[in-house]
């Protein structure tokens, strides 16, 4: 485990009880959104495998499960602090790095990731594995923030996001938390150059959504 992932681990440790509130509120409720849409691009169908990548408490995963009964779903995390295994009893849960996933080749049909790609030591490296993983014609989908490219939205969002919601999120989880995921946005690629970095894997991208004017990403990626 490198230290960016040992960082990242003690970080969603120490704001596990608030995570849901605040990813609702710093988003301003749209985050539920933007996990309709993923589910939605995902094309369930009847006894999919589908593996959650940096689950968290498993807001996605729950969706996953309401729109495919019969879908068997996997949650996988550096952390299991997070997790609510009681809410999700036919749920399999695995404690490992999103870079090293402890699954064969090409045994899932979808796999799914949200806030997490920026939080990775290497993201090239998680690409590759979902790549291993994904049986044919499986897909991947991919929500992010990245830094917007309007100039005068740029500007309110470095405000918001940068200034004040490290406050807002320091003080109710009495921690520098918020400060590191605040500056993990900051420090991350583009939106053009995860997209790249997404085919370079062999993965065929075939969506490309902005939300919030560009600062949220989804991707959607089929391996042909």
């Amino acid at each position: 485990m490198g230290d960016k992932e040992k960082n990242v681990r003690e970080i969603f440790n120490s704001i596990q009880d608030k995570y849901d509130f605040l990813d609702t509120l710093i988003s301003m409720g749209q985050d539920e959104r933007w996990r309709r849409f993923m589910v939605k691009n995902l094309e369930l169908k009847d006894n999919l495998d589908v593996l959650d990548c940096g689950a968290g408490t498993g807001k996605l995963t729950r969706q996953i499960i309401e729109a495919c009964g019969t879908c068997s779903t996997t949650c996988l995390d550096v952390t299991d602090s997070m997790f609510r295994p009681k809410l999700f009893p036919n749920t399999r849960f695995i404690v490992a790095s999103a870079e090293h996933i402890p699954l064969p080749d090409e045994s899932v049909d979808r796999v799914v990731s949200a806030f997490l790609t920026r939080n990775l030591e290497n993201v090239d490296n998680y690409f590759s594995e979902v790549h291993r993983i994904l049986r044919k014609n499986g897909i991947f989908i991919n929500l992010d923030i990245f830094d917007p490219e309007i100039p005068v939205y740029r500007q309110f969002f470095s405000l918001y996001f940068y200034r004040m919601m490290p406050r807002i999120g320091n003080r109710m989880t009495g921690s520098k938390s918020y400060s590191y995921l605040a500056q993990s946005v900051k420090n991350f690629y583009d939106h053009e150059t995860l997209e790249t970095k997404i085919r370079n894997s062999g993965i065929t991208l075939e969506i490309s959504r902005p939300f919030m004017l560009g600062s949220v990403y989804v991707h959607k990626g089929v391996k042909r």
